[in-house]
């Protein structure tokens, strides 16, 4: 083991390494959070205490150990987590070797790239503004290992501006660099849309997926926004069922024509990145964005998974004919698996045994499910292998895809074709953007069935069992209530953030490659392609490049303004002070003589007129700065109040 001295710039890197990575907690595993807490705590204990530091033996040991957890942690699945929980890995161990300049710097290079991963997490209004502050830290900390004897304040300014004079060139990259259709590198925050939304429903998974409380996307209404009882936000339709788990048809073919329909409703959506290709509409989509496919369940897909942040217009009919349909189709979504929820099917048979027509079935059915005495939540019990008959006969207690998928097998069961949708219901309309605001805790799954003579229509047994759910949303039904208790100051705080990130998304990340091309187009530089666009960048660089040099060799060669002389300003008040006594200062005299002159004429000053000239001609001339003395200065200044002889000046 050996001992490494205390050094003033090991607590500030710690401190921009932290910085730097608190955003990531959510996550980074509990163990990588634990291990980077324990080893930046021993380092800081260490040298407060002169604990021994770990050898380079017992470095590698701990590295070794460190790669195996993430090993285990990701297996093979590399990935932008992975990455950062290497370079968690490393920040933690770093700090143990930088008793050189060279590692120094280093490690502050590692706090750089940890906060540059941010960017795979999010880049919303808050983690930008977050990432300013911690590339200031990081670079102020960067400034403070080449003046290790400078105060941290002065470091923390010259990081400051030098961010201020880089905000011009980053704002022309931002608005000329070549931007990739498809979001920033394309990369993945991991294999698990965040949505929540995949190409199946299985009992619980909508209702996991409401306990988180993110932002699914915000739609800006262009003139009516529907009521919250037609804010039905169409995602995936699930037709396949295998008696517990609801799959997407997978070869759904397109579709060229919207259904028909009034009661229009036009909106702009800032959808968060999912890295899936659902899109989310109102139903029904009758205008379909730029590069959106209709599929013939009358769904959106991107063309591409969405990976960053994106922004499409649309109109949706919220009164629609949703068409026709094929009559083998149709035959299929009758279907169910044999031997699996028997009870369900007898009960469904029985109970619309003498009805009449489709519609009275419908009816019948609903109103099951509103008298039975079912209890909507999100803490249903297990289900075992039968889950619908368990859910129906035993648990009665189920979120909105146990009640969809309980009604879709009563539908079938009777010889009408239905299918499960899933989406989002409602959302939360902020006053000061005019938008509405849909976040997971929305996240809903409904019933589509088909009658001949109307066509698909949406069913939703939610409704029938807790209509608080559909009108009020969540806020009004479940638990985003318990994590709240928010006051109305807090709610106004609230909605006024989210306006501010609404704004900020629409502007900075809704900044697309085809908005690119028409800045491009205006500024008379056509570019085609990318390439065009990177040649075009390459010409403009170099001016780029010289402007900013320019700007920052006047910042730094400009002749600062002069500070005012707090030492001479007092001893000149110190000079006025004995000529107002009568001892007026001659010209030639310096201070020793102008001192000895005074304290001959008024010995009674003597000592104190040698003290404040003493305490000037160090600070002056003899380079003494002590803070202690300079207040002795002034103070002693102050207090100094000659009196004219004779009592005619006092």
């Amino acid at each position: 083991m050996k001992i490494i001295q205390p050094q003033k710039t090991v607590i500030p890197i710690l401190f921009a390494l932290i910085v730097a990575i608190l955003p990531h907690i959510v996550r980074l595993p509990l163990w990588i959070i634990l291990w980077c807490a324990g080893m930046w705590g021993y380092l800081a204990l260490s040298l407060r205490f002169g604990w021994p530091m770990p050898g380079k033996m017992i470095r590698r040991i701990l590295t070794l150990i460190g790669i195996i957890g993430l090993l285990l942690t990701y297996s093979v699945r590399l990935g932008p987590d992975a990455s950062l929980g290497l370079l968690a890995i490393m920040a933690a161990l770093k700090p143990f070797e930088i008793d050189s300049h060279r590692d120094r710097i280093i490690t502050v290079f590692v706090a750089y790239f940890i906060v540059i991963t941010s960017l795979f997490q999010s880049e919303t209004l808050a983690i930008t503004l977050y990432m300013f502050v911690s590339v200031g830290i990081t670079t102020a900390v960067l400034i403070r290992i080449n003046d290790p004897g400078g105060r941290f304040s002065r470091h923390l300014k010259i990081a400051a501006v030098m961010m201020a004079q880089a905000i011009p060139l980053m704002a022309i990259l931002f608005l000329l660099f070549p931007r990739i259709q498809g979001g920033f590198l394309n990369l993945s925050l991991g294999d698990q849309a965040k949505s929540g939304f995949s190409d199946i429903m299985s009992p619980g998974s909508v209702a996991m997926l409401v306990e988180n409380d993110a932002v699914a996307f915000r739609a800006e209404f262009d003139g009516w926004m529907p009521p919250p009882e037609l804010r039905y936000w169409r995602g995936i339709v699930f037709e396949n069922f295998d008696g517990r788990v609801w799959r997407m048809e997978s070869r759904t073919p397109e579709k060229s024509t919207p259904p028909p329909g009034d009661q229009p409703a036009t909106y702009t959506i800032n959808l968060e990145p999912h890295q899936a290709r659902w899109l989310f509409a109102l139903e029904m989509p009758a205008k379909i964005p730029d590069d959106a496919v209709l599929y013939a369940d009358n769904t959106l897909r991107s063309r591409r998974p969405v990976f960053a942040t994106l922004r499409y217009s649309l109109s949706s009919n919220t009164r629609y004919d949703a068409g026709g349909e094929n009559p083998d189709r149709l035959q299929y979504l009758t279907r169910l698996p044999e031997g699996v929820n028997p009870r369900t099917t007898q009960l469904a048979r029985e109970m619309t045994k003498n009805a009449v027509n489709a519609d009275e079935k419908i009816h019948r059915i609903l109103a099951y499910f509103a008298n039975g005495g079912f209890v909507y939540t999100l803490k249903p019990p297990l289900l075992g292998h039968h889950p619908v008959d368990d859910f129906l006969f035993g648990a009665k207690k189920g979120y909105c895809e146990h009640f969809a998928s309980a009604f879709a097998v009563m539908m079938r069961a009777v010889g009408i074709p239905a299918r499960v949708v899933g989406g989002y219901q409602g959302g939360e309309v902020n006053p000061y953007g005019n938008f509405l605001l849909v976040r997971q805790t929305d996240a809903h799954a409904w019933v589509e069935v088909w009658l001949p003579e109307k066509g698909w229509l949406r069913e939703d047994p939610t409704a029938a069992v807790a209509p608080e759910r559909i009108t009020g949303g969540m806020e009004g039904a479940s638990v985003r209530r318990y994590f709240g208790g928010l006051s109305k100051f807090m709610d106004q705080v609230r909605f006024g953030w989210e306006a501010m990130s609404a704004r900020f998304n629409a502007w900075f990340e809704g900044y697309s490659y085809e908005q690119q091309r028409a800045l491009l187009s205006k500024l008379g530089i056509t570019a085609g392609n990318w390439g065009e666009s990177l040649k075009a960048l390459i010409i403009l660089l170099p001016i780029l490049m010289m402007a900013a040099a320019g700007a920052v060799a006047f910042w730094v060669l400009r002749t600062p303004p002069r500070k005012p002389d707090v030492i001479r300003k007092h001893y000149a008040l110190f000079c006025e002070k004995l000529n107002r006594a009568g001892l007026g200062r001659k010209p030639g005299m310096g201070p020793f003589t102008y001192a000895a002159f005074a304290a001959e004429n008024r010995p009674d000053l003597a000592q104190r007129i040698d003290e404040i000239t003493g305490l000037y001609v160090g600070l002056r001339y003899q380079g003494r700065s002590s803070r202690a003395e300079l207040f002795d200065f002034i103070k002693k200044i102050k207090a100094f109040q000659p009196i004219r002889k004779g009592g005619q000046y006092s």
